[in-house]
């Protein structure tokens, strides 16, 4: 049995990243750049890399390792003070942030009949994918919890959050509202560009340079670690990818990963192996992302329709597809 996804891993892809973000600024780009402050460090399970450009950058560096650690405490389900630990335990929060979070993306899980649901908390610990004690659970012990699944038993009435089911995990989508909340205050305070990695999502910012370059974001080749699929170009934007890559098992030849079908209690199996979607917000590219992977490419380009976004699908034979008004360059 093989295991992927452990932290020094999610450590060396971090890198990787931030290095070929580098290498395209510098390639694509001839005039000089803004003067910049950089800053890694680990929160949300995952690295997080902020790069802010222009005067007094490091003057913000703080504040935004400040916002990503906060909405940690806050939306982590293993946090005893968090309020997704209180909604989880007491069946209720008033935090503003779970609810902007489950307000934003609810209809989603209308949209894939349920395929895409936050309250699989309880399904993610039964597989226990990437961690100790990982296994291919029984259709019992599937049955049992898929019982406790289900979005609908999720109700928003004038911020109050009240919920009477299993586990909800943001996990799917806490990342990409981070970078909403990171662009929210780096425009409050007026900074000159900024592109921040937390996981899977990319806030692109501002600009990096005076002739205002597009910004250029790697996408990660799905079956190479050190490689990458290709490059998505944007002014500014949201970029969110999800894939069978990041925490998955083998056995008997079949990869097992960690983005469930809440329908089935099954890792999805769509025919898609990554998803990259740009979105006007973090958390819908993130929730998309997400989305899309587990519907698949048909399901997905409806989805993308509706939302007004745009993707690159990479299925399991690696043909590449995109959707929407997308700038890509495959490498």
């Amino acid at each position: 049995m093989k295991c992927k996804g452990k932290i020094f891993k999610i450590i060396a892809a971090a890198v990787i990243l931030t290095a070929v973000l580098c290498s395209g600024f510098f390639l694509y780009s001839r005039e000089k750049r803004y003067d910049f402050t950089e800053k890694s460090f680990i929160s949300m399970d995952t690295v997080i890399t902020e790069k802010i450009y222009g005067e007094n950058s490091s003057a913000f560096i703080s504040p935004v390792f400040s916002i990503v650690t906060g909405l940690d405490d806050t939306i982590s389900r293993f946090n005893e003070s968090s309020a997704v630990y209180a909604l989880n335990t007491k069946g209720e929060t008033s935090d503003k942030a779970v609810a902007e979070i489950l307000n934003s993306i609810l209809q989603i899980s209308e949209d894939t009949d349920g395929a895409f649901d936050v309250t699989v908390g309880e399904l993610s610990d039964l597989w226990s994918i990437g961690k100790e004690g990982e296994k291919i659970p029984s259709e019992k012990e599937k049955e049992a919890v898929l019982e406790e699944v289900g979005y609908r038993k999720i109700s928003i009435v004038k911020g109050k959050v009240t919920y009477d089911g299993g586990e909800i995990d943001l996990g799917a989508v806490g990342k990409g509202f981070a970078c909403d909340l990171i662009e929210a205050y780096l425009s409050s305070q007026k900074v000159q560009g900024a592109v921040v990695s937390v996981g899977g999502s990319i806030l692109a910012y501002g600009d990096y340079n005076k002739k205002g370059d597009k910004w250029s974001i790697a996408i990660r080749h799905p079956r190479s670690e050190n490689e990458f699929l290709g490059i998505v170009r944007l002014d500014e934007g949201f970029v969110s990818t999800s894939g069978d890559y990041e925490r998955y098992f083998e056995k008997d030849g079949k990869r097992y990963h960690h983005i469930f079908d809440a329908r089935t209690g099954m890792p999805a199996s769509s025919g898609l192996v990554s998803a990259t979607v740009v979105a006007e917000s973090g958390v819908l590219s993130d929730a998309l992302s997400t989305a899309c992977f587990i519907v698949g490419e048909e399901k997905g380009k409806e989805l993308l329709e509706k939302y007004g976004a745009s993707a690159v699908f990479v299925d399991e034979e690696m043909n590449v597809t995109t959707v929407g008004e997308i700038d890509f360059e495959k490498q």
